[in-house]
């Protein structure tokens, strides 16, 4: 009643999901006030689709995948079509398969999508789950995964929740409001008489089960309207007032009924009535009871609460002595094999120390945990502590709770745990360890210089393996900070504490021994020392298999001499990293990967999709740092494609991320990177004040602390603006910073001496001595960058036949790596020399996004879109998806054209 508007938009959804258009849509509204029967309309109007049903229950909260086991089972079929490692995964956690399987939680996410997708290749899926609110973290984590990450499947997912602490990323929101007092009155009139309807809606508002509940409440001649409304007809809390009356005229057996099924970890009658029985009361009586006031639904042996709110009601009403007397009875008459439900309901009952139980809660945990139930096994951690009567233990436990919770992605309740911990009487070894999962989760979430803080005061209890591993993160940590004073303290402290026995710790120190020399102005030792310690976790067979690794390996070979080698190692631990669903160790190593990808290579499509897929993981799992590098480069693509207004979006993204992690002095590459943006749109004025402020700021230090960093682009916007003699002194200085440059560098020196240059033919010696350096180390970008430099300068000079040369140059380079405003710019330079036309690349109209370009580049190296799909954690459908869109933007019609398109190397 009165839902037109809602259901006109929810069949607009469900007509998009039959043409391949998924949705994710969230219903939010208050207790009762409609969003279950929408729900229920919705499955009666999606004609043609199969539809999968999922509730949550407040009780089941804690149970790992219970939501997404009832969501999944009618798909059992079909798991022999999800990817090997995601299969095995999702068997794991659902309790379909051995639990003793690689892969971390978000893999169970990767199944759960690729289950769903393939359900949806026979016929359009429509996804049902109420009261969200109550699914376990899990479940519900697994399922918003899939449905973000579908393009082009026939799959719609709906959500109804209580009102929530915040929106759900990237579902739609479709507000369910209270009835209008039409719509009110309008419920009413087949219950009572029009005039009681009016009175009614008027009293009590629009919530439509409060509505009905009072006029089922009245008597026939209240309905009739022959009697007045009793003066205390519920107003305020509406829905609460309404429904107490069924709770209060129930039978003592009813009410006790009642009283286990809200304890119950299930809604099974069996369950309640083998309790009931214990108790004297018979079950059957009992239970019809509740029926027949219309507290409780029952379908075979299920019985339920005819609404949540029932169940809040029946347990507020209980005293805690109560309560625990129904935890203890549900323990003693769990069935046989339940041991789940025994220890749960013991432990709920208890009230004093009980040690034996602590260690049965610890056991119920480490199953959770191999069902990548972290939320389950952290709670059952933290109610282990509570039972232990010995403080030590009880940090322990609680620590485990700590590490528990941040692995699940639950950095709020983390933190609140840790602080029960460093409050208590732990150990040094167990305070040491919940600082770094603290430590950890501050660097990837919240403030980097808080991290360095948590993680100097974990370095000074920790030992063994956990000392190294903190120290690395401090590393890491100063790293980005700029803090070289730091490092070299922490390089002295971990060589101080390693044992050499150990292949991890002797890793370990000598990576951040190298990153400290590196960064101290030692490079020749630190790459002797980062080369070691790359060598040592290729050479073990531990080391090798450890995703926590990748992101020091991928850093490491930025400051190694031989990047190009290394390329196959990160390549083979990208994979498996992947094959686990590592996605957290994937946003930091993509970020590096994009960077590497575009200014060691030149490998502008490769970074575009690295950079992409890192800033969408990361919106995905919360993480700040690693994604304000990402999407600075993401803002240096889309500038250097022309399209401003998605490159000012990140540029603001990453602003605020920088802000956020604490890390904006010392950010000098998103100064860089905003100043080339500013570049991209010819803005020269903005250009030039970005850098001036980082030459006032720390020297002009570059994006990896290179001397006078700035430089090149400075000088380019000084010049284009008429300051020629500030660039002119510039450019000496770099030169003069620059000793034995390597030959990147060397090339840059030269282009700027070259712009300031008043001679022609000096500038044109500068400007080949340039080009000359460049081949030596071939990048993509700066070596047409360059050409299109000189070439403006040699049209100027009227040499217009060897300035087209280098334009046309230029021109072709810049198209090749889809750089479109470039590859028009020296277009437009080339037309300014009189050439008209000329055979060339045409520049595409409209370019591929991020993840077009990582799905073309990958099916242009031959993977199919099934393995494009499990790689990449999508659909098949969403890789068709996107070829289609490439294949339309470019005009090609094969994956013959793609690899033209992508050749290896980028």
């Amino acid at each position: 009643m009165g839902r037109a508007a809602e259901l006109a938009g929810i069949d607009r959804l469900l007509d998009g999901a039959r043409a391949g258009r998924p949705a994710l849509l969230v219903l939010e509204g208050e207790a009762g006030v409609g969003k279950t029967a929408l729900l229920r309309a919705v499955a009666g109007r999606a004609t043609g689709f199969l539809v999968l049903r999922a509730r949550g229950i407040e009780s089941e909260a804690a149970l790992p995948q219970a939501a997404l086991l009832e969501l999944l089972t009618p798909l059992r079929p079909l798991l022999a079509e999800v990817p090997p490692g995601q299969a095995a995964a999702l068997a794991a956690a659902l309790g379909w398969g051995p639990a003793d399987v690689p892969g971390e939680r978000h893999l169970v996410a990767a199944g759960t999508l690729s289950l769903l997708a393939a359900a949806a290749t026979t016929a359009p899926l429509l996804v049902l789950v109420d009261d969200l609110q109550w699914v376990d973290p899990e479940s519900a984590g697994a399922l918003l995964f899939a449905a973000r990450r579908m393009h082009g499947d026939r799959v719609a997912v709906l959500a109804a929740r209580r009102h929530g602490p915040g929106p759900v990323a990237g579902a739609g929101l479709l507000r369910v409001p209270a009835l209008t007092p039409e719509a009110a009155r309008a419920l009413l009139t087949r219950t009572v008489a029009p005039p009681v309807a009016h009175r009614l809606a008027d009293r009590l508002g629009g919530v439509p089960l409060a509505l009905l509940e009072s006029a089922a409440a009245l008597t026939p001649a209240q309905r009739a309207g022959a009697e007045p409304l009793p003066a205390e007809l519920p107003a305020g809390p509406v829905l609460t007032g309404a429904l107490e009356p069924d709770l209060a005229e129930l039978p003592a057996g009813a009410r006790e009924a009642l009283l286990l099924l809200a304890a119950a970890l299930d809604g099974s009658g069996v369950t309640v009535a083998a309790a009931l029985a214990r108790t004297g009361t018979d079950p059957a009586a009992a239970l019809d009871a509740a029926e027949q006031r219309g507290v409780v639904v029952r379908d075979g042996d299920a019985v339920a609460f005819r609404h949540p709110v029932l169940r809040s009601l029946v347990w507020a009403r209980a005293t805690p002595a109560d309560r625990r007397r129904a935890h203890r009875l549900l323990a003693d008459t769990a069935r046989t094999g339940d041991d789940l439900a025994r220890v749960w309901h013991r432990a709920l009952a208890t009230t004093g120390p009980d040690e034996a139980l602590a260690g049965e809660l610890a056991a119920v945990a480490g199953r959770a945990r191999d069902r990548r139930g972290y939320a389950a096994s952290s709670a059952a951690l933290e109610r282990a502590a509570a039972l232990t009567g010995d403080a030590r233990r009880a940090g322990g436990l609680l620590a485990g709770a700590v590490r528990d919770a941040a692995v699940g992605g639950d950095t709020a309740r983390a933190r609140a745990l840790a602080g029960g911990v460093l409050r208590g009487a732990a150990t040094d070894a167990v305070r040491a360890e919940v600082l770094q999962v603290l430590g950890r989760v501050e660097q990837d979430c919240g403030s980097v210089p808080a991290a360095r803080d948590l993680l100097r005061s974990a370095a000074g209890l920790a030992e063994g393996r956990t000392a190294a591993w903190v120290l690395t993160d401090l590393a890491v940590v100063e790293h980005r900070l700029g803090d070289v004073t730091g490092m070299q303290d922490t390089a002295r402290r971990i060589a101080g504490v390693t044992d050499d026995g150990d292949a991890l710790q002797r890793a370990l120190a000598a990576w951040v021994a190298g990153m400290a020399a590196v960064h101290a102005g030692d490079p020749e030792r630190g790459r002797a020392c980062l080369q070691r310690a790359l060598d040592t976790m290729e050479a073990e067979p531990e080391l090798r298999a450890e995703p926590r690794l990748l992101p020091l390996v991928v850093l490491g070979l930025g400051w190694s001499a031989d990047v190009p080698g290394a390329v196959p190692v990160v390549e083979r631990r990208l994979r498996e990293a992947r094959a686990v669903g590592a996605l957290g160790v994937l946003v930091a190593v993509l970020a590096m990967t994009a960077h590497g990808r575009a200014q060691l290579f030149g490998d502008h499509a490769g970074a575009f999709a690295d950079a992409g897929e890192a800033v969408e993981l990361a919106g995905q799992l919360g993480y700040v740092a690693d994604a304000a590098p990402a999407l600075e480069l993401l803002a240096w693509e889309h500038a250097a494609r022309g399209q401003h207004a998605e490159a000012a979006g990140h540029l603001d993204r990453a602003r605020a991320l920088v802000r956020r992690a604490g890390t904006a002095g010392v950010a000098a590459h998103l100064a860089l990177t905003e100043a080339f943006c500013a570049l991209c749109r010819g803005d020269l004025a903005t250009t030039a004040r970005l850098l001036e402020a980082r030459l006032a700021a720390d020297g002009g230090v570059g994006a990896l602390g290179e001397p006078l960093g700035v430089a090149p682009l400075l000088v380019e916007a000084w010049t284009g603006l008429g300051r020629v003699a500030e660039a002119a002194r510039l450019a000496a200085g770099y030169e003069r910073v620059s000793a034995s440059p390597l030959p990147a560098t060397a090339a840059l020196v030269a282009r700027c001496r070259a712009l300031t240059c008043p001679g022609d033919d000096a500038a044109a010696g500068l400007f080949e001595r340039s080009l000359a350096a460049h081949a030596l180390a071939p990048d993509a970008f700066e070596t047409p960058h360059t050409r299109l430099l000189y070439g403006a300068r040699l049209r100027r000079s009227g040499r217009r036949t060897r300035a087209r040369e280098e334009l046309a140059a230029a021109a072709d380079a810049f198209a090749a790596m889809d750089l479109t405003a470039w590859a028009q710019r020296a277009e437009d330079e080339l037309r300014a020399t009189g050439r008209t036309a000329r055979p060339r690349r045409p520049l595409p109209e409209e370019p591929l996004t991020a993840q077009e370009t990582r799905i073309a580049v990958l099916a242009a190296q031959g993977h199919s879109n099934a393995e494009i799909a499990a790689g990449l954690f999508l659909s098949p459908k969403t890789v068709e998806h996107h070829l289609s869109s490439v294949y339309r933007k470019r005009g090609l019609r094969s994956r013959v054209g793609l690899a033209r398109l992508f050749p290896p190397g980028g």
